[in-house]
């Protein structure tokens, strides 16, 4: 690390990142305190640290957070893992946030960095988990046995540029490209759901996802990530493989990811 990290604080959403920092800062001894998101967080992660070091919060209870941190030694703090799950409670943090965030054109990213603002206005150094595991971001190339085809290449040489324009909209990072043509894009609800809608769509199968980053994205908080969950939508759906952003995707389990993409013949590329 370029950094020097003395006390890692874990705001832990769902899957599997927030237990990859836990058994870094394991691994490295250094000391760790968690807290988890009410609703999104693996209960399984409170095993991982005593019980002094854990909190259960709410999302909106950023203050307690900070508080939690202070009084724990905390200097640097991680935010991994999803939050669609997330339970809600009225706080004043909430009051504020609603405010500011009214007048932020992006909601979804205006929270992250809201957010970020408001550990670093307190003295926090705010990191991603790729800063920590560098080793965890997509090299450029195919990852997979299974290599993309001409026609594949074809949609990829299309596609990329697509998507590109399509993340400088600022609505989403993902496409769908089927024979040289975007035939669906993001929505809030995200890749999953993107896959699923598009494979509804006739003449779909043999279809390419395209991943990218948006111009102006968090990446301490937000960095696109890659795992077996999405390679599943894939398969299920009767796509090809999937294109993300070499250097800037985070590949969540690679083994797995790589190991269950060749078993059903789906290419994984980064450019």
């Amino acid at each position: 690390m370029p950094f020097k990290v003395n006390h890692i604080g874990l705001v832990a959403g769902d899957k599997n990142l927030p237990v990859l920092v836990t058994d870094f800062a394991k691994k490295n001894k250094i000391p760790l305190s968690i807290v988890g998101i009410a609703g999104s967080v693996n209960s399984d992660l409170s095993k991982k640290v005593d019980a002094k070091n854990y909190k259960n919060l709410f999302l909106t209870e950023l203050s307690k957070t900070i508080l939690f941190f202070k009084e724990s030694g905390v200097d640097t703090v991680v935010l991994v893992g999803g939050v669609n799950t997330a339970k809600f409670k009225f706080t004043f943090d909430l009051v504020r946030m609603f405010f500011k965030l009214l007048f932020m054109k992006n909601k979804y990213d205006g929270i992250l960095r809201l957010v970020i603002t408001e550990f670093e206005k307190v003295g926090f150094k705010v990191v991603g988990i790729q800063d920590l595991m560098p080793n965890l971001l997509i090299k450029k190339g195919v990852l997979t046995d299974v290599l993309p085809s001409l026609k594949n290449m074809d949609d990829v040489k299309f596609g990329v540029p697509e998507a590109v324009n399509f993340a400088l909209t600022d609505k989403g990072q993902s496409v769908i490209v089927k024979g040289k043509t975007v035939i669906a894009t993001e929505k809030f609800s995200g890749t999953d759901a993107l896959i699923n809608r598009a494979s509804k769509l006739k003449n779909s199968r043999g279809a390419i996802l395209i991943k990218v980053v948006k111009p102006q994205q968090e990446l301490r908080a937000d960095i696109p990530v890659l795992g077996v969950n999405t390679i599943k939508s894939l398969v299920n759906a009767g796509f090809d493989g999937v294109v993300v952003q070499a250097g800037k995707t985070i590949i969540d389990n690679e083994k797995e990811v790589i190991t269950f993409a060749n078993k059903h013949n789906i290419f994984v590329m980064a450019v």
